[in-house]
């Protein structure tokens, strides 16, 4: 221990010095809180008022422009398609059937008479792809794009969704997609066809109302492409029109069904990698409903400029923050050097070294908690971690020496004998009870029960039965209230062995091992007896003192009863302090070991 220092010395009172934490707390207010505070209040202040109200505005100046353009385009192409209206065929009760004489002169009448009246309008619009007039199963009048589709695919007309939306429509003009709509559930990454949409209008006849006629044009859609690139948007934005059944009509970009579907829902959605937000609105005089959609990403980065401005105004904070950083290291350095000589001291093993007393409060309680843990922490070393290695360690040696080779080869002799002499009963009771002793003794547990002990010294004497035959005869008597009373794993083997080895194999005549467990008044004993050779009382005494010093060290060979004596006697006191053994020779060989009734623990009353 180092002189200088003691183990408890205290220089300076716990309040002494100034804490780091008020001038850290200096040091974030000035660099980092106060200038976040204000960027934020900015940024809010910026955006919410200035670039999210702009867009919206902006977008809805679009929608208006858009919207007027389409209303103005598609009462063009209801002008259209009124002009049957002025026919004499929809104005009269006259018919056309390919069986009539006249057939031929009067359908060039209808051809004629229909073309004067739509030159001033269907000529004026080159989007018009097909324009088809239609009457009781007839195509009375055709202006086809691709004339053999339409007609080697034989397309009837009341099988098409155009006819049923213009029938519905009674007289009013309609809007379809060239191609059926996908179902978004089922297919969401579908692509629409918007390169083209049907107009139909079913034409009323006064003079035969149960006539069925209609008008179809197929609109391409570039007209509508080359009036949105003519605009100038603000914002990266693109324009959708839907009909009243939510089926897209038109859009300026390709679109999915499942991207339709969040533009109908009316909430932000994501579609090309960017996140968009849309305005919807119905037209005046179409149940058509116009969306345009904008970019949300375009206007994060209008708000880039002022983030430059905030990172410019955070790193001169950091600046500042690093000036008084460097100011303060020199007060700090000092007091975590003494602190961190002392750790480094304490990484080497030196456990004498104590933490000297520095400026600062903080510091200075650190170290004084570390001398106090440095002092709790030889104590606990002394204490336990010693005393847990000694344990681990007489486990180890004990372990090593419970079944020794000498007594595995001896029974795998016995059971060749048994083989051969077609003892099968007791060959294959000999291999369960080697089965559950070498199960038992491989075991990872430190504890076991009496009655576990008892059936393992069973197991063991069966076994040396084997090879002593009728020279060996055992007696193990456990009370059944004893069974769960808990004991070291393989504490008595050992004792058992040296009655086995050391006082029945020297002898010739029959003898008895008995291991007996009862209680006498307020101590549980447990007893080991052999009525073979014995052993010179003298010896005995000296053996049983060597297994008792402390620092015995058990030699690897020879004086085994000394070593087995040895482990017993220190796993048993480990596991009571006062248990006690006594080794006797009369007219037998006993070893005795008595534990304190109140120190037993009792597995069937714990559990």
């Amino acid at each position: 221990m180092n002189p200088k220092i003691q183990p408890h010395q205290r220089s300076t009172s716990p309040s002494a010095g100034t804490t780091i934490s008020s001038r850290l707390l200096i040091c974030f207010l000035a660099s980092t809180l106060i200038p976040s505070i204000l960027i934020t209040s900015l940024l809010y202040l910026r955006f919410n008022n200035n670039y999210r109200t702009t867009a919206l505005d902006q977008m809805w100046v679009s929608h208006d422009l858009i919207g007027e353009y389409v209303n103005r385009y598609f009462r063009e192409l209801d002008a259209i398609t009124t002009a049957p209206y002025y026919h004499s065929y929809f104005s009269s009760a006259q018919s056309l059937e390919e069986d009539d004489p006249e057939y031929l002169s009067k359908a060039n009448s209808f051809q004629s008479e229909m073309q004067s009246l739509l030159n001033l309008t269907t000529y004026s619009h080159s989007d018009i792809s097909d324009f088809i007039i239609w009457s009781d199963s007839q195509y009375l009048y055709y202006s086809l794009y691709n004339e053999l589709w339409y007609f080697s695919n034989r397309i009837i007309a009341e099988e098409q969704p155009w006819y049923t939306h213009a029938m519905a429509g009674n007289g009013k003009t309609v809007f379809t997609p060239i191609a059926p709509m996908p179902d978004p559930a089922e297919t969401p990454e579908a692509a629409i066809d918007t390169t083209a949409f049907y107009v139909a209008r079913k034409i009323n006849n006064l003079r035969q109302p149960e006539q069925t006629s209609l008008i179809l044009l197929n609109m391409s859609s570039r007209a509508f492409d080359e009036h949105l690139r003519s605009m100038e948007l603000l914002y990266d934005s693109f324009v959708a029109i839907t009909n009243e059944c939510n089926e897209l009509i038109y859009s300026s970009k390709p679109l999915t069904a499942g991207t339709l579907r969040e533009v109908l829902s009316g909430s932000d959605f994501q579609y090309g990698g960017n996140n968009w937000s849309c305005i919807s609105a119905d037209l005046e005089d179409f149940p058509l409903t116009v969306h345009v959609a904008y970019s949300l990403d375009d206007i994060s980065r209008e708000a880039a400029s002022l983030i430059v401005h905030a990172v410019i105004i955070y790193a001169l904070c950091m600046l500042l923050a690093l000036c008084l950083f460097v100011a303060f290291n020199r007060w700090i350095s000092h007091s975590a050097g003494m602190l961190l000589t002392t750790f480094s001291e304490l990484e080497t093993g030196n456990l004498e070294v104590r933490c000297p007393p520095v400026a600062v409060r903080e510091f200075n309680q650190i170290g004084t908690s570390v001398n106090d843990m440095i002092v709790r922490l030889n104590e606990r070393i002394k204490n336990e971690y010693l005393l847990t290695i000694r344990q681990k360690s007489l486990q180890l040696h004990a372990l090593r020496s419970q079944i020794q080779p000498h007594f595995l080869i001896n029974t795998i002799y016995g059971f060749i004998a048994l083989n051969q002499i077609g003892e099968t009963k007791k060959l294959d009771a000999g291999f369960y009870s080697l089965a559950r002793l070498l199960r038992y003794v491989l075991s990872k547990q430190y504890s076991t029960t009496i009655g576990q002990e008892r059936d393992f010294l069973e197991d063991y004497l069966k076994l040396q039965q084997l090879r002593f035959g009728e020279r060996l005869s055992y007696q193990l008597d456990c009370p059944e209230d004893l069974r769960s009373v808990q004991i070291p794993r393989l504490l008595l083997q050992p004792l058992v062995e040296n009655a086995v080895i050391h006082g029945i194999e020297p002898c010739e005549h029959p003898c008895l091992c008995r291991v007996a467990v009862f209680r006498q008044e307020d101590r549980l004993h447990i007893l080991v007896e052999d009525n073979g050779v014995g052993a010179d009382p003298e010896e005995v005494r000296k053996k049983s003192a060597d297994a008792a010093r402390t620092d015995f060290q058990p030699p690897d060979e020879d004086s085994k009863m000394s070593i087995g004596l040895h482990y017993v006697k220190q796993r048993l006191n480990m596991w009571s302090e006062n248990a006690v053994m006594n080794l006797t020779f009369s007219e037998t060989t006993r070893a005795e070991i008595q534990i304190p009734w109140e120190e037993v623990h009792d597995e069937a009353v714990n559990r």
